[in-house]
């Protein structure tokens, strides 16, 4: 799954992005729990919403908001 980095001017966020066979396909944005308790883009709760997402067919990205991560 490709990384992404997305500059910002607040600073840059860390993403992965995994586009779909069909370049038509919907994109699934993926949005973390709350980072206090243990939400970020690799958690058992996103890491499931992007396997669904990309089992039915969509592009999906997930990212971690700022101070999450390498974001």
């Amino acid at each position: 799954m490709p990384e992404v980095i997305i500059n910002g001017p607040e600073g840059r966020l860390e993403a992965r992005y995994m586009p779909a066979i069909d370049p038509l396909a919907p994109i699934a944005l993926i949005l973390h729990p709350e980072p206090n308790f243990g939400g970020n883009m690799n958690n058992r709760v996103s890491f499931a919403m992007y396997k669904l997402f990309q089992k039915r067919g969509f592009s999906v990205m997930r990212f971690n908001f700022r101070g999450v991560g390498r974001s």
